[in-house]
């Protein structure tokens, strides 16, 4: 009974009741199976139940502090029994915190009952995971779905923490194909607070490529919309290889040209309101955070970048195409492209009444449909932008500490709406400090 069980066989109870409840069902300890006699009922650990007020458990767990005499009797208690007075669960998880590798007991015990769907895990002899995996095998059995963030809290938690691998265990709720259409999304928000995900999230996105990334459903307004540049962009950047590297990028350039009509990221004003302010207020943001994922590798550059030129030819010179002038400017230093760069430097000299300040430090996403000049910039007389080369200079040494981490980047831009409010700094500080020290080596 619980109540004279060992440290380590009461936080095995612990773990597998968080467990239960983790996955859905409810979870009694204590259970009893079987009539009383005289003294206490016979009782089972812990037994999980499709639901509450079911009769009988899906799931029996027993925990043994150590293996002895005593643990033949559980099993016993509950396979003696005819199945009118209690119907036999779908699985009998029997555990042993500490020993039982030089006991016969085990042993004869799984052949006496193995063939009921019975197992037992000498948890101390490094089986948790095993134990894990069938339970979570077992589960699949009845239902399709897995809370992976619960999931994945829980068994990195103190209760299993030092027992199992718990990336190991989430990779294998993956395989059995639990809640398929939450994974990726799932292991963006665990990634971005356990980097130790992160190569998992990688593998994963790099799966679900080949399916057009179909399983990569996210609620975010980027993650919905942006998700394959961002991505492509990422995994061109990571790539060491550069076939690899050509691969993803050669990706991201089928995809900006796919539609038979307009490229996806293009200034074709007037289809949607949404679209408008996309490509004018929050576009340039995009396609640097891009270039900055790509680590400078990879054609798909000219294609993004030749979208911000057609867009401020477009747009003509007003304040609408004053966002698209200044990253641009910024990408162009950066990568050292003097035409596109004395584009950018022409166009907003040309407008005249703007800032310097909000050239070094411009805004982290704009509306031009709901905004209006004041809003976002402010007002100067008569801006004259230094040549490329002080330009990168000055920025270089103005962004020197801004650099952010790129995983924490593109996890942050594929699952928090709130980012696209604060990410200059982070897009800039990456660009000057990642892209422009390759570019000048």
């Amino acid at each position: 009974m619980a109540d004279h069980k060992l440290v380590l066989g009461k936080e095995l109870i612990e773990g597998i009741v968080h467990l239960g409840r983790v996955l859905g069902y409810h979870v009694e300890e204590e259970f009893p199976v079987d009539e009383a006699i005289y003294g206490e009922s016979p009782a089972v650990d812990v037994a999980w139940f499709s639901k509450k007020g079911n009769r009988f458990p899906l799931f029996i767990f027993e925990v043994e502090s150590k293996a002895t005499n005593g643990m033949t009797n559980n099993p016993l208690k509950v396979y003696a029994q005819e199945n009118r007075a209690f119907e036999k669960p779908l699985f009998f998880f029997h555990i042993i915190a500490q020993g039982g590798v030089h006991s016969s007991r085990p042993r004869n015990l799984e052949a006496q009952y193995g063939k009921n769907n019975y197992r037992i895990y000498l948890v101390g002899s490094d089986s948790a995971n095993d134990l894990i995996k069938d339970v979570l095998n077992q589960h699949s059995r009845v239902k399709n779905d897995v809370d992976y963030l619960s999931l994945h809290q829980l068994l990195s938690s103190k209760l299993w923490s030092n027992k199992v691998t718990y990336s190991e265990l989430l990779m294998h709720s993956v395989g059995l194909g639990l809640s398929k259409e939450k994974v990726i999304s799932s292991y963006i928000r665990m990634s971005r607070t356990d980097s130790d995900l992160f190569p998992d999230f990688i593998q994963l996105i790099t799966d679900d490529s080949k399916h057009e990334f179909s399983n990569t459903i996210l609620d975010s307004y980027l993650g919905s919309q942006w998700h394959v540049p961002i991505l492509c962009s990422m995994l061109c950047g990571v790539s060491k290889d550069n076939d690899k590297s050509d691969y993803w990028s050669s990706m991201l350039v089928k995809w900006q040209r796919n539609n038979a009509y307009m490229p996806m990221i293009t200034p074709s004003f007037g289809l949607s309101r949404d679209y408008d302010e996309f490509i004018l207020g929050c576009a340039p943001q995009l396609i640097c955070l891009c270039v900055v994922l790509s680590s400078n590798k990879g054609e798909f550059q000219s294609d993004l970048i030749e979208a911000l030129d057609k867009s401020l030819d477009k747009v003509g010179i007003c304040w609408a195409g004053l966002n698209t002038a200044i990253y641009l400017l910024h990408i162009s230093a950066a990568l050292e492209l003097s035409n596109s760069y004395k584009k950018a430097k022409f166009y907003l000299e040309e407008f005249k009444d703007i800032s310097e300040t909000n050239i070094y430090q411009p805004p982290s996403v704009v509306s031009v449909m709901e905004g209006e000049f004041d809003d976002y910039f402010n007002h100067g007389n008569g801006l004259a932008i230094p040549s490329m080369e002080s330009f990168h200079i000055s920025c270089v040494k103005q962004y020197q500490n801004n650099c952010c981490d790129l995983e924490s980047l593109v996890l942050k831009a594929l699952d928090d709406d709130s980012y696209i409010y604060e990410w200059s700094n982070d897009l800039l500080g990456s660009l000057w400090t990642k892209i422009a020290k390759k570019v000048l080596k």
